[in-house]
């Protein structure tokens, strides 16, 4: 089910409300990872090049409340990231996610097309793009604090399908996605995952 609402959702075509459940079900996972992070770990490293712990929330929430305003009719900002010291994360992440979903189930969102910074996206692929953040950040998160992400091998392979159709040498720049590390075929499919964005699975270990 997973890879066939990923497919479709790729290819521009029709497709259900699967993807809005994946996202759910990745966000309902890294939403108590997101809660337990304390002002003390916010100085932690992490996987994400260039981002310590506190700055890679922020960030995740950021797009998170980003592409909800997109779902809302408004402009894309950049500049959505919470101040964590005035503001709660855990709190600041299920607005943002709730916002963002209850937009995007509108009858219609997925298949409309939104003129994005870089060129035309429909909202089915905008919901695809979180799903691989949330995930991938949630691992990112999760590596941090030392701790093993939380995700179902179904949710990570449909991150991984969707990456693996729009991740290319113009992705891999330092703001999105670095250099893809060599994986074996047979490993777990978040180490896949991860390796495929950039990451070294084994980082933190």
């Amino acid at each position: 089910m997973a890879l066939a609402a990923v497919h479709a959702m790729a290819h521009g075509e029709h497709v259900d409300d699967d993807i809005l459940l994946f996202l759910d079900r990745a966000i309902a996972a890294v939403e108590p990872v997101v809660e337990s992070v304390s002002v003390a770990d916010h100085v932690r490293s992490t996987p994400c090049k260039g981002f310590d712990l506190g700055a890679l929330v922020a960030h995740l929430v950021g797009g998170l409340r980003g592409f909800a305003d997109v779902g809302e009719g408004k402009p894309l900002r950049f500049d959505a990231d919470p101040d964590l010291k005035t503001e709660r994360a855990g709190v600041e992440y299920r607005k943002a996610s709730d916002r963002l979903v209850a937009a995007f189930r509108e009858p219609g969102m997925l298949e409309r097309s939104f003129a994005m910074p870089w060129g035309d996206t429909t909202g089915a692929q905008l919901i695809g793009f979180e799903l691989i953040e949330v995930v991938v950040h949630g691992w990112d998160i999760s590596r941090s604090l030392g701790r093993t992400a939380p995700f179902d091998d179904d949710l990570v392979e449909a991150a991984l399908f969707g990456a693996r159709l729009w991740v290319d040498d113009s992705t891999r720049t330092p703001q999105l996605f670095g250099p893809e590390v060599p994986v074996s075929a047979g490993a777990p499919a978040l180490d896949r995952l991860v390796g495929f964005l950039g990451r070294q699975p084994d980082w933190g270990l």
